[in-house]
């Protein structure tokens, strides 16, 4: 059978035409960016310090590019439904995520299967917040600082227990970690949410925790528990009086609470970039940063490559802890 051979070189000259337009296609999606509404993904319920952190932002991108930038609450399984679903958008840069420490770096680390792999199937593309941790013991403990915690572990082994907001949470993690620099055996007892978790530590049924400083902060106001420590490499603006793990006496010790924007698997790096150059200016916003500021948060602004290291480098610190004190969720 008789080929036509002149068909060969309009092949190859259409499969060049494709290849070299590529680049040109991915320019132009980011070009008009956005053209059309903007989904934001987030996994947890309204009213939370993420939810509103995202609806600040999408508020402010709304008037900037007056396109529509609406919030999706999808909460469930502590984000980890959401995160998986979300990742299975295009990748478009129509349909985002706003995701947090838990999704990304506990999640990998506590659960046995995922059914996917938050570090490759998400594309990162701005952090947006941070925060530290609050270590609050109970009004009438005997102990002032981080150092006597550690110390009070040490030397009432079996008696000592820490309360969390869930199994394989953040604070599940933190708890342990306090545990593990005083080398104790501290039992974890779980609440569902952070309130439960405050009155266990006010009833003096529980010693201690280490929690989103929301959490526990009105009751520090009100003399009902003592904060002793922040979890973060510098202390927090408003809680310029209690000193750091890492002042106490722990160097290696950080937790923070961070907040990211994400787009899925395959998100063209120029559109990465130009999201990550309108949402970083929008954080920098004064009243923004001080709408964060009222609920402990500051800016993160680390650019794509920047945070995408990060979040490695807490993936494999938080999968260590998980290990060492034996968490696992099927």
């Amino acid at each position: 059978m008789r080929h036509d051979q002149s068909s060969y070189p309009r092949r190859k000259l259409l499969a060049a035409f494709i290849f070299l337009a590529l680049p040109f296609t991915a320019f132009a999606q980011s070009s008009d960016w956005p053209n059309r509404q903007v989904s934001i993904i987030v996994p947890f319920p309204a009213g939370g310090a993420l939810d509103i952190t995202a609806r600040e932002i999408a508020l402010r991108l709304t008037s900037k590019f007056k396109q529509p930038f609406i919030v999706e609450n999808q909460p469930g399984a502590g984000g980890l439904i959401a995160s998986r679903n979300f990742a299975k958008n295009k990748p478009d840069g129509y349909t985002l995520l706003v995701a947090s420490t838990g999704q990304l770096a506990v999640h990998p680390a506590v659960f046995k299967n995922l059914q996917y792999n938050p570090l490759t199937d998400l594309t990162p593309i701005i952090q947006l917040t941070t925060a530290p941790f609050l270590v609050a013991v109970n009004a009438d403990f005997p102990g002032n600082n981080a150092r006597d915690l550690v110390a009070f572990i040490k030397k009432n082994p079996g008696k000592v227990n820490y309360s969390s907001t869930g199994i394989g949470t953040l604070v599940h993690l933190a708890g342990e970690m306090i545990n593990i620099e005083a080398n104790g055996d501290a039992t974890h007892v779980p609440f569902q949410g952070g309130p439960p978790s405050m009155a266990a530590i006010v009833s003096n049924n529980v010693t201690y925790t280490a929690s989103n400083i929301s959490n526990p902060l009105p009751l520090v106001r009100a003399g009902k528990l003592k904060a002793i420590a922040t979890t973060g490499a510098k202390r927090p603006a408003e809680l310029a009086d209690i000193p750091t793990m890492q002042e106490s006496g722990f160097p290696n010790f950080e937790v923070t609470v961070w907040v990211g924007l994400f787009g899925p698997k395959n998100l063209p790096p120029n559109l990465v970039n130009v999201i990550y150059k309108v949402v970083n200016e929008t954080l920098a916003d004064p009243t923004l940063i001080k709408k964060m500021a009222s609920v402990g948060d500051e800016p993160g602004s680390r650019n794509p490559q920047e945070f995408s290291q990060f979040i490695a480098k807490e993936a494999k610190k938080f999968s260590v802890i998980a290990k060492q004190a034996k968490i696992e969720i099927d």
